[in-house]
């Protein structure tokens, strides 16, 4: 069956065949507007968790001289510890989503495994026994939390866990995906999964079986890794497109917009259309007239220094605080515009789409932001240094939580 998915060939897709359909670039960028990949990570991550449960008293299922004959006592997962990421990137590292604890010879062995639903995405240096052997050195958080490791162990060469199905049999192949694969098939465990396993948990069931029924394709799609993964892309998109429509043109959403009022938008649209790719293209032109008034909007509410200005000021207001304790550049940056866009938004009010004469609303949000600007200019040094204080009380709440 998977063969037959991964070949199949329709017109009703884009680039003709499923496999060429999730990489499309354009696809990639609707869908990644509704959170696909990070959705599409997370529930794969969810996936392996599973499966490394049953690791627990077996051997590492790899064939490799430094893990052969190590069994698995412990694995611990790290995606969901609060922190782990950040503090990996701080030392210049990115955390792998799990750590393997095996009772080898002579000793402990420690294991990072990650999961890549994509193995084209896969690194070696993120789970490299160097960069495992860094979080401990450098993560005492990370190290409290993992009781289990003691003096007598080594750190291993990580392992990446993907879905066993055609796709990522011809990405090792150099058929297919964006990137060129830089892993060894040997540091890779695939694992078995079909397409309701894995996007059923996902959620918008309706919706992806509403876009299979319109599509009509002679596939089994709920059986397929490869087709549901199509499908649920698609789905995705069309949650960006309706947030794109409901998310004000200026301020901010109150809530996203449910499965009910995108499945409302969406039956809508279907009427007529030749398939669910042709339908996902008319509506993203049209969501793009929106998100080009939203743009010039945020445009012209700008900032009330030029990016040199602030630089100069923000520079001299650093001057006096200690180096430990200043911010960035940027960080100033970015909050000196949260808080000129909040006052902005005080008068001219929350902007929804769609608005009937925009040449005039973008004249009023003009007018009213050089207004504040002016204001924020007659004590702009004052302002800058409120924000810097501020900034730094929030960096030294994040860092004690």
């Amino acid at each position: 069956m998977s063969d037959r998915v991964f070949q199949f060939a329709s017109d009703k897709l884009p680039g003709g065949s499923f496999a060429r359909a999730v990489f499309d670039s354009q696809l990639m960028r609707m869908s990644d507007k509704g959170g696909a990949s990070h959705l599409i990570g997370e529930g794969w991550s969810d996936v392996v968790a599973g499966e490394l449960k049953l690791w627990t008293g077996k051997p590492i299922p790899v064939n490799r001289a430094d893990v052969v004959g190590g069994s698995v006592e412990e694995v611990h997962r790290l995606d969901t510890l609060p922190g782990v990421a950040s503090r990996a990137s701080k030392i210049g590292l990115k955390n792998p989503d799990f750590l393997a604890f095996a009772r080898g010879d002579p000793g402990q062995i420690v294991v990072a495994i990650d999961a890549k639903f994509s193995i084209e995405t896969a690194r070696d240096e993120q789970v490299s026994a160097e960069a495992t052997s860094r979080l401990f050195e450098d993560d005492q958080i990370l190290s409290s939390l993992l009781p289990s490791i003691n003096g007598n162990h080594q750190f291993a060469r990580g392992l990446f866990v993907s879905p066993d199905y055609n796709l990522t049999r011809a990405m090792f192949r150099q058929r297919m995906g964006h990137r060129r694969m830089t892993v060894s098939r040997g540091d890779v465990v695939l694992v078995d999964v079909d397409g309701a396993e894995m996007f059923e948990n996902l959620g918008q069931t309706g919706i992806i079986q509403l876009l299979i029924d319109l599509d009509a394709l002679p596939v089994p799609v709920w059986e397929s890794l490869l087709a549901g993964q199509y499908y649920f892309r698609l789905s995705r998109a069309i949650h960006g497109f309706a947030l794109d429509e409901q998310m004000p043109l200026l301020g901010q959403l109150e809530a996203p917009p449910g499965e009910g009022h995108v499945m409302e938008k969406l039956l809508r649209r279907s009427h007529g259309a030749h398939s669910a790719w042709e339908l996902m293209l008319a509506w993203d032109r049209d969501a793009e007239h929106i998100r080009r008034q939203r743009q010039a909007l945020h445009q012209v509410v700008g900032m009330p220094l030029t990016g040199a200005e602030l630089r100069a000021l923000a520079d001299v207001v650093l001057a006096d605080v200690e180096p430990d304790d200043r911010p960035s550049r940027n960080q100033v940056r970015k909050a000196l515009g949260r808080a000129f866009t909040h006052d902005v938004l005080e008068q001219t009010g929350v902007v929804m789409p769609a608005v009937s004469d925009f040449t005039a609303e973008l004249e009023r949000v003009a007018s009213i932001s050089r207004g504040v600007a002016e204001q924020y200019l007659a004590d702009i040094e004052s302002i800058v240094r409120e924000i810097i204080v501020a900034v730094i009380a929030e960096r030294a709440g994040v860092d004690e939580s």
